[in-house]
């Protein structure tokens, strides 16, 4: 009898314990409400609980995307823009932006141990409207920026919004999850335009370098330099150049002992066609040499080179 007693005893305890281990609200039940969608998270700081329950709130939004809308989105992006529909998808699964949501409510928190637990809730309704406006505000961004498009240097314009791809994958999860929540909005022929508009102005590019006879292993890493950016360069004028980068080099000669010493100051100036200076920026670079100037020479220009590298060629023109 007092072996069964003890049992019991234990069991409760356990019991008891295994129940007030965690909110009962956080284990409960969240049925699909109409109005609100709901969510739970932990962590080990209040913050953290909150952010972690606003995560899962996030998590329903994108698990109810559609895969026939995706499938969509794919198509649009394979067939009217000039983006690659395979790094459009990669970038909506996996490197999508959280949405920032306003008006979440948080109706429980707790704290057993180290743990802190939370609970939300945010109006469906207000998500779309907050999606919408979100939208808007990119459609409007869109139009400004195919007016200045128009009267804009075209190299400084792509410079600005080489980088749309990451806008446009927003504007798709907005459209997705809108749509996943019963609302559909068309896609704006304006955001469009502007991912023609970013890969026209690129493959429309051609940049002449201008250098002297003796900066020719520098040119030379210039126009390296410009390779992993696709943008087309030529160190010879045409009727094609849109814009010309000039390089002063001055190439400062001293002998301390028996070391060769080259100091190599360039000046780069980035500019239009009608000779607008862009960008221009000086880069100050040296080596030695035990056995001549036109070793130490060689090795002025790697050292440049190498700065251009480690800065990227766009910094190292003076664009900020």
């Amino acid at each position: 009898m007092n072996i069964k007693t003890s049992l019991l005893l234990f069991t409760l305890a356990i019991s008891g314990c295994q129940s007030t281990s965690v909110p009962d609200w956080y284990l409960g039940e969240m049925n699909h409400d109409p109005q609100y969608i709901y969510a739970v998270g932990e962590g080990f700081g209040l913050s953290s609980a909150q952010k972690s329950a606003l995560t899962q709130v996030n998590e329903q939004l994108w698990t109810q995307v559609d895969s026939n809308f995706m499938q969509s989105v794919e198509y649009r992006a394979h067939g009217e823009t000039t983006f690659n529909r395979e790094t459009i998808r990669n970038r909506m699964n996996v490197e999508s932006a959280r949405l920032v949501l306003s008006g979440a409510e948080f109706l429980n928190t707790d704290k057993h141990e180290r743990t802190y637990y939370a609970q939300v809730r945010v109006k469906r309704d207000a998500v779309k409207l907050q999606l919408n406006n979100e939208l808007d505000q990119i459609e409007q961004n869109a139009t400004r920026l195919l007016n200045e498009y128009q009267y804009q240097d075209k190299l400084t314009w792509w410079l600005a919004n080489k980088d749309y791809s990451a806008v446009l994958a927003e504007y798709y999860l907005r459209l997705a999850i809108l749509d996943s929540m019963g609302q559909k909005r068309p896609f704006s022929s304006s955001v469009d335009k502007v991912t023609s508009a970013v890969s026209v102005a690129k493959s429309g590019l051609l940049i002449y370098i201008k250098s002297d006879a003796n900066d020719v292993k520098s040119a030379d890493l210039v126009v390296q330099s410009f390779n992993p950016e696709e943008i087309n360069t030529t160190q010879r004028w045409s009727n094609a150049v849109t814009h010309q980068l000039v390089m002063d080099a001055d190439y400062r000669r001293n002998r301390v002992g028996e070391a060769y010493i080259t100091t190599k100051l360039t000046q780069l100036t980035l500019k239009s066609r009608a000779g607008k200076t862009l960008a221009s920026n000086e880069i100050i670079s040296t080596a030695n040499s035990m056995s001549n100037f036109t070793l130490s020479h060689e090795g002025a220009e790697r050292h440049f080179g190498r700065q251009i590298e480690e800065m990227g060629i766009w910094s190292s023109l003076g664009f900020k």
